[in-house]
């Protein structure tokens, strides 16, 4: 089973470009939106998403696939929280454009057309000053801290400005210390935008990767096997287990 988390308004035509990847495969696929209205009132959006999602899983007892992109990270760090006193098998973890909370207000004004910057700017500031961020610091402590232990990939271009790179090294390093991390970083020179990776790449390229990585921690032990990673520390020191893949 693969969940699919798509980025922030993603039209359908390109999300089901992702899900057919792996349903061509032999997987099944739940693919998740996330909304505008997730991300404005996450105790009644995204939460319950969330929760929704790992009681979906509960129910099919199959091992599941994360497969998050963009904005879809956040998300995807809610049903990881969830799951966590569930019996829900998560085996792995694939971050594609994986976007932090950190560096948000460069991130949304790099991520609209150029005419409404100032106005984007304007709104992402009065929301990170009026709203209730507390889920999306809880999920962002969680990512940090206590990050859920499975081989993790990720895909990111280091021209990708609205997920800055330096803003993700933080968490890269975070998991590395509890899981197996691969990282695919495609150069600054290559000029590849936010969420395009797969379309720079092609698909029997992008998917190649991927199955490489699956293939390779299949039988990695189930984190439910292992000790609460809430009781590993955390020093954000790069670890001897990441391998890291160059174009």
């Amino acid at each position: 089973m693969v969940v699919l988390f798509t980025w922030l308004g993603a039209k359908q035509k390109y999300a089901h470009k992702y899900a057919n990847c792996w349903t061509h495969r032999g997987h099944d696929v739940l693919h998740v939106t996330t909304s505008v209205m997730d991300l404005l009132f996450p105790r009644t959006g995204a939460e319950q998403t969330a929760s929704r999602v790992v009681d979906f899983l509960n129910e099919k007892d199959k091992d599941v696939i994360i497969h998050g992109l963009s904005v879809g990270g956040y998300l995807t760090q809610r049903v990881l929280m969830t799951a966590r006193d569930s019996t829900v098998r998560i085996s792995h973890l694939i971050y594609d454009s994986f976007t932090n909370c950190v560096g948000i207000e460069a991130g949304v004004q790099n991520a609209v057309h150029p005419n409404y910057r100032s106005l984007a700017k304007v709104g992402v500031r009065a929301y990170c000053k009026f709203a209730d961020l507390s889920s999306i610091n809880e999920a962002q402590n969680f990512v940090l801290t206590s990050p859920y232990r499975a081989p993790t990939l990720f895909i990111h271009s280091m021209a990708d400005q609205v997920s800055l790179y330096p803003d993700m090294q933080p968490v890269i390093c975070a998991q590395a210390q509890v899981s197996p991390v691969t990282k695919y970083i495609i150069p600054q020179e290559l000029q590849v935008p936010h969420v395009t990776i797969m379309r720079y790449l092609g698909e029997q390229k992008y998917m190649g990767l991927i199955d490489s990585f699956v293939e390779k921690h299949r039988n990695y032990v189930s984190s439910k096997c292992q000790r609460d990673v809430s009781s590993v520390p955390i020093n954000n020191t790069p670890s001897s287990e990441a391998a890291i893949l160059s174009m």
